[in-house]
């Protein structure tokens, strides 16, 4: 089965959204994003998706360097504290823990620096805790979706004429 139907990673950022966001915002979130993606030292198909949009929300082609270098080297980039785009800090959380997510598999190296960012977005150490909580359950959520739609594809039409 095709990975972007099969993968949990069925989020992505909107375009127009993005617009709202300052562009310190945007770097913060792409090293975010790129950081998390190569924690766990690989990039799987699933995790390209991100990859592609944390580069793509970028206009500063140094930055943009920096980031695939990164990816390259496997070295994680290093993540200040998010000072802009306060209102946004949430949303940019919950599509962090989408990106732990998007290979089904929730990773010690993910959850640790899940937790750093945490605190880098001004956090409480709880809110990791019910992210992290939040996040397996829709893990679990999709695979029990994927092995309905396997079942489902199997199943002769019945059509009822009214």
């Amino acid at each position: 089965m095709d990975e972007t139907i099969n993968s949990i990673a069925e989020y992505r950022l909107i375009p127009e959204y993005l617009e709202k966001i300052s562009e310190e915002g945007k770097i913060w979130l792409a090293r975010a994003m790129v950081s998390i993606l190569i924690v766990d030292k690989q990039l799987v198909n699933e995790e390209k998706g991100f990859f592609k949009d944390a580069i793509m929300m970028i206009e500063n082609d140094q930055i943009r360097v920096e980031l695939i270098e990164s990816i390259k080297k496997r070295e994680i980039v290093e993540l200040g504290e998010l000072t802009t785009d306060r209102e946004y800090a949430g949303h940019f959380y919950f599509l962090l823990a989408m990106v732990v997510a998007a290979d089904g598999k929730v990773k010690n190296s993910e959850v640790n620096l899940l937790n750093s960012i945490c605190g880098k977005l001004g956090f409480p150490t709880e809110t990791a805790k019910q992210v992290l909580q939040w996040v397996t359950d829709l893990i679990k959520l999709n695979k029990d979706r994927n092995q309905m739609t396997e079942l489902l594809k199997d199943i002769k039409p019945v059509f009822v004429l009214k």
